[in-house]
């Protein structure tokens, strides 16, 4: 447990450090992210033990690690474009202005709350792009992640001045007038930005939070991604996306599909090849090697989508692949369901499991109808060779992002995309240049010759 004390104490060492790190030149923000670098090399073993404790991940399993390395390349190769004052062309209206241009600058002190089912990426990831923006930054690891929270916290402070970047990795805080969560005592505090990559539930606590200090923030959430197949699509070439997309990590991921929408004279057959394909990933004979991948972070989330597969066949979903749940384990087998009912759990709610729900269509409107019903989701998927219906898709839907015939997954590493969602499912853009300009304050000069 922490002390309040100690947790204001690194606050005030940071506001009054922020102007040195705020002047800091681009390539003193590349050091920092280089010292970032070699510990991240230095703790490599450690790293892929502690996702393995927390989730089961294999060890051999870099696609994390190598993300975070793959960010820290492009902030190297691309700071001193992303940091130059931009130009603005005047217009007619200021012709007393001798030049027009953006400068980016640091937002100052940021707050940043790291997510369980990417430990390392996504807590790395954001905090690159606070570095490359001149902040100092408190970090709060995830508590349902513990190993992979104090390797974090090894990394942390051997590569950062607790001045430039600190990490916190208690869950409660004792005060004077007892003992407090420390998400709430970070959130009581007058930063300038705050950066989450959780839940719709917390992203509105954060919300209103930051309402106290009118403090921005940046939401990385998720939502019900669905998958759109038509007729043309090639399901031999689209099923290792699929079953990718939808079981890595063992579904928690926050890009995972969701759901899966085709034509009903499709199914059968889309069925089994799913099935196909899932038994040649994930199985030896009728034996599920769920070591392959990953297990539910704990049980409170095991039990959370057991109760979703639960309540559908309850409802009369059927299960036309899997459905077998290890409690000693935490796991359960990549299932489908069809003939889902639209009042069942797993229809509103985001899943975070291996379970595919699939539902057919005989007309578009039924799913365009579908998707007024539910929020605007993180990531859209759909799979097809006709650009007429893919248009049409895209013109009747709404999403953070969309990836079209190709691993849901991959939108997330591509850094040259801004990464994020919108209402429910986020607020804010991130990676890349998007990333130092989320956590930059665009400061707009207007200059007259004297």
């Amino acid at each position: 447990m922490i002390e309040l004390s100690e947790i204001q104490r690194l606050f005030d060492v940071q506001r009054n450090h922020r102007h040195v790190v705020k002047a800091a030149t681009g390539e003193q923000r590349i050091q920092r992210l280089r010292s970032l670098r070699e510990q991240l090399l230095a703790h490599e073993k450690e790293i892929a033990q502690a996702i393995y404790d927390d989730l089961g991940r294999p060890l051999d399993n870099r696609d994390e690690f190598d993300t975070v390395l793959g960010n820290i390349e492009k902030a190297e190769n691309e700071l001193a474009q992303w940091m130059a004052p931009v130009p603005v062309e005047k217009s007619p209206s200021s012709p007393e202005a001798h030049s027009i241009f953006i400068k980016y600058e640091p937002r100052g002190n940021v707050l940043l709350f790291g997510t369980w089912d990417f430990p390392i990426g996504m807590f790395f990831s954001p905090l690159i792009a606070a570095i490359t923006a001149g902040n100092v930054v408190i970090a709060k690891t995830s508590s349902l992640t513990p190993a992979s929270g104090q390797v974090i916290c090894d990394v942390v402070r051997a590569a950062f001045d607790e001045a430039e970047v600190a990490v916190i990795n208690d869950t409660e805080v004792s005060t004077p007038d007892g003992t407090r969560r420390t998400n709430d005592v970070l959130l009581d505090m007058p930063f300038d930005h705050v950066f989450l990559t959780g839940s719709p539930r917390v992203g509105r606590e954060i919300v209103a939070k930051a309402a106290k200090n009118l403090t921005s923030f940046t939401l990385e959430l998720g939502g019900k991604s669905p998958a759109i197949l038509d007729a043309t699509a090639d399901l031999d070439a689209i099923m290792p996306h699929l079953i990718f997309g939808k079981n890595y990590n063992h579904g928690q991921t926050c890009l995972t599909v969701d759901y899966l929408w085709l034509p009903t004279a499709m199914r059968e057959t889309f069925i089994e090849k799913y099935v196909a394909a899932v038994r040649e990933t994930y199985y030896v004979g009728d034996d599920y090697q769920w070591e392959r991948d990953a297990r539910f972070v704990n049980k409170k989330n095991f039990d959370r989508v057991r109760g979703y597969l639960d309540d559908a066949v309850a409802r009369g979903a059927k299960v036309a692949f899997g459905g077998q749940a290890d409690e000693e384990h935490l796991v359960i087998e990549p299932t489908v369901l069809t003939d889902v009912p639209a009042e069942a759990e797993i229809v509103r709610e985001e899943i975070f499991g291996p379970i595919l729900p699939i539902f057919t269509y005989d007309d578009e409107q039924e799913i365009y109808a579908h998707f007024a019903t539910l929020g605007k989701p993180l990531g859209f998927y759909i799979y097809s060779q006709d650009d007429e219906f893919i248009n049409r898709v895209l013109e009747n839907s709404t999403s953070g992002g969309v990836t079209i015939n190709g691993n849901p997954l991959t939108h997330w590493a591509e850094q040259n995309l801004p990464f994020g969602g919108v209402n429910g499912s986020g607020y804010g853009r991130y990676h890349g240049v998007w990333g130092f300009r989320e956590l930059s304050n665009a400061r707009s000069v207007y200059r007259v010759a004297s």
